[in-house]
């Protein structure tokens, strides 16, 4: 894995700024969200195990669950999971062309930190752990668990430094409460994965009923991984 250093160093100078007293006062870091979520994964198309697939993974659905804690003033935990399922079109070793379903699971974890530029926006920034697997979801699934097809965890953990499905993400934006009931958010995103980096940007609409409860629009756009999601949040 191409592991770049310094969006790292970025986010660890951020945590050594002046602590703010409070984010922006109508903005929550602590929630539950579920989403229906569109997934275009283009990251494999060139690794060797894959290299009788004729073309890219195409758009797939499925479903997110997102949920956020903060546990100081400025710092929050995050996670999610996704499971989408896309279509491969591919040749076998007799030369016949197959269609494939096929299931791309995502797992997030991370840690964020948070400072308020003024009453109604904070800046935001992330990094995460991140791991895209095909079909059987299992941490560390090594290229050859892909191509066999196996489906028990097996040696998984000791197999996270072999896995071209794992790597991290650091990101850096804006969340803004831009109307009582509309918050806004965006930013940009480097993503390192052993099949590949990428740099991609993400932006958010939610429209909040009340204090708790709103439904979230949000998308994220890159060369190698985009995805968009409708969801219901819930605002601890």
């Amino acid at each position: 894995m191409n592991r770049a250093i310094f969006p790292v160093s970025i986010l660890a100078a951020l945590t050594t700024l002046p602590a703010a007293a409070l984010a922006a006062d109508t903005l929550s870091y602590s929630y539950i969200e579920a989403a229906y979520v569109i997934q275009d994964m283009d990251m494999y198309e060139d690794e060797g195990v894959f290299d009788n697939v004729l073309d890219d993974v195409d758009d797939g659905d499925g479903f997110k669950i997102e949920a956020s804690f903060a546990f100081s003033n400025n710092m929050f935990l995050f996670g999610n999971y996704a499971q989408t399922q896309a279509d491969f079109t591919f040749i076998n070793d007799t030369g016949a062309v197959i269609p494939r379903d096929q299931d791309v699971k995502t797992l997030e974890l991370g840690l964020g930190f948070f400072a308020p530029i003024n009453n109604n926006m904070d800046f935001v920034a992330r990094a995460a752990y991140m791991d895209v697997d095909l079909d059987n979801f299992s941490f560390g699934a090594t290229d050859d668990d892909i191509a066999d097809d196996d489906e028990t965890i097996g040696d998984a953990f000791d197999d996270l430094n072999e896995d071209t499905s794992d790597g991290y993400y650091v990101d850096a934006g804006v969340r803004a409460q831009a109307l009582p009931q509309l918050e806004l958010g965006g930013g940009v995103r480097y993503t390192d994965l052993d099949s590949g980096d990428d740099v991609s940007v993400f932006a958010n609409a939610l429209w909040e009923f009340n204090d708790n409860m709103g439904i979230n629009l949000s998308a994220s756009f890159g060369d190698n991984l985009s995805s968009y999601g409708l969801g219901f949040r819930y605002s601890l």
